[in-house]
């Protein structure tokens, strides 16, 4: 995720731990007289940020235009190299620790596996598995996942303990394998499949530009060229306070989240499936590194490296014995996330049309926080439907609640 310099009307900093983000959003969020518009082959869109959440608009903006138009990609990294998304866990499935299937989990599920579908051509690894286990560490969560399994017979079976250890090696209750959709993703890989397969419908006319980090770069001045702009970069639009504090509370919070990159020794069978229970263990893309996560923190001062591997190990260990007593540490990731305050359907994407602070056409998508892999694919059809059409409300004929964050 992209990080941009500080506007000048800001004098608070935003860090984990804030009860909200303020950003600048006019009181009017836009003008209302704004008149719709359809993009065309002379508009030119960026998009700041290529994590999962730009390069899902990025892309969709693509397909519904048929790629006539002109798009570019503002980041400091290169495709699936930055941000929170390149180091995420990578577990798409539609479901709550408890078992309940999240808001709009089905769409998400859906829309995210089609996307998934689209970059396997140009990356074919990105799928690392198309199962995850979901196990019970007590009584009550037996209750809640065996419900789910009676609920969503086509994406949830409950196996019992012997199965579940014997499958993924986890000291459990039993728990469910989830399938249907539900995948293990390489997110790195995804992006630079997703990227690629922008490249491939724009006739190799999408620009993904590399952006250091300046804080004497007038931001207003570098997007004033294009027609319309797209505020993707999650973390990096609050960090470095791209939105001016004139206005509205944003309701969202920075939260980082350290996870462990465990190296398996040689002489370890590690069954190498995806396992979670609040904490969750992940292959990757290397078969003897495991990927451990994820620290939930709010405070300013990080956690160190004995803080994250106590507090992983006590919330994960049962999911694997063995890789905690013979594993080594490879490296720890770090990365931060926008979480949105709950709200009705929980913790639901921030989209919608943004002020006119840096750009009098800017819209917004950011909020995914830890769902970011079920969320991008459907927020961000959402979201085009809207910026294709010049007109905010066009997503709302979808699902008329978008626009939760801005009913304050």
């Amino acid at each position: 995720n992209m990080m941009y310099p500080c506007s000048r009307f800001f004098n608070r900093l935003i860090t984990p731990g804030s009860s909200r983000v303020y950003a600048s959003m006019h009181r009017q969020f836009g003008s209302a007289d704004r008149l719709p518009r359809w993009i065309d082959k002379n508009q030119h869109i960026a998009i700041v940020g290529g994590g999962l959440a730009g390069l899902s608009v990025a892309y969709q903006l693509l397909e519904k235009t048929k790629g006539e138009m002109q798009l570019t990609i503002i980041d400091k990294a290169r495709p699936g190299e930055g941000g929170a998304s390149s180091v995420a866990g990578g577990l798409l499935h539609p479901f709550s620790p408890r078992g309940k299937l999240i808001h709009m989990g089905m769409e998400g599920l859906e829309s995210s596996a089609r996307l998934i579908d689209i970059a396997q051509q140009f990356q074919p690894g990105c799928v690392l598995r198309d199962r995850l286990y979901r196990v019970a560490l007590s009584d009550e969560n037996v209750k809640q996942l065996m419900s789910t399994a009676n609920t969503y017979p086509e994406l949830a079976s409950w196996l019992g303990p012997e199965d579940i250890e014997k499958l993924c090696g986890a000291r459990s209750f039993g728990g469910l394998v989830l399938t249907g959709g539900c995948k293990v993703i390489h997110v790195s890989s995804y992006l630079k499949g997703l990227w690629e397969a922008c490249r491939d419908i724009s006739s190799n006319n999408a620009q993904w530009i590399l952006e250091k980090q300046d804080d004497a770069i007038d931001w207003k001045e570098r997007l004033s060229g294009f027609d319309t702009v797209v505020l993707a970069a999650g973390s990096g639009m609050f960090q470095d306070y791209i939105l001016r504090q004139d206005a509205e509370d944003f309701p969202a919070e920075m939260v980082r989240g350290q996870s462990i990159e465990m190296n398996v020794p040689e002489s370890y069978e590690h069954k190498n499936e995806a396992v979670l229970c609040g904490k969750y263990i992940a292959p990757m893309i290397e078969k003897k590194l495991i990927l451990i996560g994820a620290t939930h923190e709010y405070k300013t001062q990080a956690m160190s490296e004995q803080e994250v591997w106590d507090e992983l190990k006590d919330r994960s260990y049962e999911l694997s014995p063995d890789l905690w007593d013979f594993g080594r540490a490879s490296r720890i990731t770090s990365g931060y996330r926008v979480q949105s305050k709950r709200g009705k359907y929980g913790r639901m994407p921030i989209v919608g049309r943004s002020c006119g602070d840096i750009h009098d056409d800017a819209w917004l998508c950011t909020g995914l926080s830890s769902r970011g892999l079920i969320y991008h694919g459907i927020f961000g059809d959402l979201l085009t439907d809207s910026i294709v059409a010049g007109d905010e409300n066009a997503m709302l004929e979808r699902n008329a609640e978008l626009l939760w964050w801005k009913k304050r």
